[in-house]
C-alpha cells in the first residue's frame, strides 16, 4: 500500500525464486526440444498437442507452436471422422480462451481461433458471438476481437442493419472506440448506399451521422477516433473512371482519364468504329496516346470502352478537335447537408477560439471549408494548413503536399484549357492531376519546392515545348520522363551539384534546343566551364 515501507525479500526467498525461474526455463527448453524433434520426424500425435498446450498457456505468442498445431490438426482432418474431430475443435477453442485470458490481444491466439472456424467442423457460432461480445465488454477497442467477430457475423449471416445498431451501442458506451467507428464506415454504404454515387451514403443518413459524430468529436477534441470518422464522412469518393479530355494534335489522339487504369480493367478505344490498336499509356496510367489512321473524315466519333460501359466523344472543326471536361474536385452539397456542414464549421471555429492549436479541429475545419466553398475560404484554408505544419511538425510534409493539392485544384478549376498553364510561385511540394496538363505547350512550374519525386509525373506533358522548373529544389534529374516535344528547358536556380546528376538524363530529349542551368552549385563552382550537348544551346551565365 502507499505510504508503507517496502519489505525486502530475504536471501532465502531470492534463492527460491531464482531456482523456480531456472526450473521453468529448463522445462520450457526440454519441452521445446521434444516438440521440435517431433515436428522434424513428422510425429503428428496427441502427445505433441499436449506438450504444446502446456507451453502455450504460459506463452501464447510462440507462433511456431501454433503452426505445428495446425499441421497436426490438418492431418487429423484427413484421417478422422467429423464426430472424432468435434471434441478436438472444442478443446482447441478452450485452449485459445485460456491463452486469451493471459493476453486478450494475442495475435496468434485470435488467428488460431479464426483458422479453426475456417478449416475444421463448424463451431457453435452463437457461442462464438457471445464470447466476442464478452471480450468487447471488457475492452471495446480490442481490434483482434472485432476482426474475429466480423468473421463470425459473416458466417451467421447477421444483417448489416443489426450490426449498425451494435456499433452505435458500443459508441454510446465509449466515444473513443476507433474500431466501432471504422466498422460503422464499412456497414453504412451497404445499408444506405447513395443512389447518386456522390457521397458514400444517402444524404439524410449522412446528415444524421454528421450530427452523431459531432457530439463525439467535440466532447473530447484530443481523441482521434471520432475525428477520423468525421473525415471519412467529409471525404471524397474515389472518382468515377471517365474521360476528362480527348483531342487530336499532329495526327495523334490523346485521351486523359480521371484516374488510373488497373490491371483488372478491360479497355479499348474505337475511332469511327475501328479499334485503335497502336496506343500506349504514360507512366501515370492516366493518359492514352495513339496514332490515328490516315484519311479520316472531318468529324470523328471516339468511343472509350471500359469494362462494360462506353463513353462517346465527337471531335470536329467546331470544337477544334478537342474535348475537355472542366474539373470539379468537390462533390455537390445539398441545402440540408450544407446547413449541417456550416454548423460544424461554426463549432470548429468556436473550439479553435479556446484551443487555437487543436490539430484535429484545424484539420477538420479545412475539410469542411473545402466542401462548403473553397474559393470563399481560400486564404483561411491556406493559413490553417500552414499552422498545421507547425503544430503537427512531424507530419509537415503531408501538410505541404495537402496545400499543393489544394492550390493545383484551384488553378485547374479556374483554368480554361489552352496551350499555357502557369503554376509558378505557389511553393508546390508535389504535383497532382498532371493528366489535365497534357494539352499544354508552355508549362511554368518555376518558383516552387519540387524535388525528384515529382519528375515522373511530368510524363503527361506530351505536348509541352517550353518547360520551366526554375527555382525549385531539384538535385537530380533521375526520373525525368521522355518528353518528345520539349524544345526549351529551364533548370536554373536549383540544387544540382554534379553534372552526372543532370546531363545523362537529357540525352533522350531529341527535340531539345535550349537548356538553362544558371545558378546551380556545380556551375557556380566550375573553373573550366565546358557544358555541351550536341544541338543544344546551354545557358550557364546570367
Amino acid at each position: 500500500m502507499h505510504g508503507m515501507a517496502k519489505i525486502k525479500a530475504s536471501e532465502a526467498e531470492k534463492e527460491k525464486k531464482r531456482k523456480e525461474k531456472e526450473d521453468k526455463a529448463r522445462q520450457y527448453m526440454e519441452s521445446m526440444k521434444k516438440i521440435l524433434e517431433k515436428r522434424e520426424k513428422s510425429e503428428m500425435d496427441d502427445e505433441a498437442l499436449t506438450l504444446m498446450s502446456d507451453i502455450l498457456v504460459e506463452h501464447p505468442d510462440v507462433y511456431t507452436l501454433w503452426n505445428f498445431r495446425k499441421e497436426i490438426l490438418l492431418t487429423y482432418k484427413d484421417n478422422k471422422s467429423e464426430e472424432e474431430l468435434t471434441p478436438l475443435v472444442t478443446s482447441e477453442m478452450r485452449l485459445t480462451e485460456i491463452c486469451l485470458r493471459a493476453n486478450p490481444k494475442s495475435y496468434n491466439a485470435w488467428y488460431h481461433r479464426l483458422w479453426l472456424l475456417n478449416h475444421l467442423p463448424k463451431a457453435d457460432l452463437e457461442t462464438e458471438l457471445m464470447i466476442c461480445n464478452k471480450y468487447l465488454k471488457l475492452d471495446s477497442r480490442n481490434f483482434h476481437c472485432w476482426d474475429y467477430r466480423r468473421e463470425v457475423v459473416s458466417k451467421l449471416a447477421i444483417p448489416e442493419s443489426e450490426e449498425l445498431t451494435y456499433t452505435l451501442a458500443k459508441i454510446e458506451e465509449n466515444f473513443s472506440n476507433y474500431s466501432s467507428w471504422h466498422y460503422r464506415s464499412k456497414l453504412l454504404p451497404l445499408v444506405y448506399k447513395d443512389p447518386t454515387g456522390i457521397r458514400p451514403i444517402k444524404e439524410e443518413i449522412h446528415v444524421q451521422e454528421l450530427e452523431l459524430v459531432q457530439n463525439a468529436a467535440f466532447t473530447d477534441p484530443t481523441d482521434s477516433s471520432a475525428w477520423f470518422y468525421l473525415r471519412w464522412l467529409l471525404g471524397r469518393l474515389e472518382p468515377k473512371l471517365t474521360v476528362v479530355s480527348c483531342y487530336i494534335k499532329n495526327k495523334n489522339i490523346y485521351l486523359a482519364l480521371s484516374k488510373c487504369l488497373t490491371s483488372d480493367d478491360n479497355y479499348a478505344i474505337e475511332v469511327e468504329g475501328q479499334s485503335l490498336k497502336e496506343f500506349f499509356l504514360d507512366k501515370t496510367a492516366r493518359l492514352w496516346m495513339g496514332v490515328l489512321p490516315s484519311n479520316l473524315p472531318s468529324e470523328l466519333k471516339i468511343v472509350f470502352i471500359i469494362n462494360e460501359t462506353k463513353e462517346e466523344i465527337i471531335l470536329n472543326k467546331e470544337n477544334n478537335f478537342a474535348y475537355f471536361v472542366k474539373p470539379q474536385f468537390e462533390a455537390y452539397v445539398g441545402k440540408k447537408l450544407l446547413s449541417v456542414l456550416n454548423e460544424q464549421l461554426d463549432s470548429c471555429n468556436q473550439l479553435l477560439e479556446l484551443e487555437p492549436e487543436s490539430k484535429w479541429t484545424l484539420l477538420t475545419s479545412v475539410v469542411l471549408m473545402e466542401a462548403i466553398d473553397k474559393a470563399k475560404y481560400n486564404d483561411v484554408i491556406l493559413n490553417r494548413i500552414e499552422l498545421l505544419s507547425k503544430v503537427d511538425s512531424l507530419r509537415r510534409n503531408y501538410y505541404f503536399d495537402t496545400r499543393s493539392k489544394f492550390l493545383i485544384e484551384m488553378k485547374l478549376e479556374n483554368w480554361e484549357p489552352n496551350e499555357n498553364i502557369d503554376l509558378s510561385k505557389l511553393n508546390l511540394s508535389a504535383l497532382y492531376h498532371s493528366q489535365y496538363l497534357s494539352y499544354a505547350v508552355n508549362v511554368d512550374l518555376s518558383g516552387n519546392n519540387l524535388e525528384e519525386k515529382s519528375l515522373p509525373l511530368l510524363s503527361c506533358l506530351v505536348n509541352c515545348e517550353v518547360l520551366s522548373l526554375r527555382g525549385n529544389r531539384l538535385k537530380s534529374l533521375k526520373g525525368f520522363p521522355y518528353l518528345k516535344s520539349l524544345k526549351k528547358l529551364d533548370l536554373s536556380n536549383n540544387k544540382f551539384d554534379e553534372e552526372s546528376k543532370l546531363f545523362p538524363y537529357l540525352s533522350k530529349l531529341e527535340m531539345l534546343k535550349e537548356l538553362n542551368i544558371c545558378n546551380n552549385t556545380f556551375v557556380n563552382e566550375a573553373k573550366d566551364i565546358d557544358f555541351k550537348i550536341a544541338g543544344v544551346s546551354v545557358i550557364y551565365k546570367t
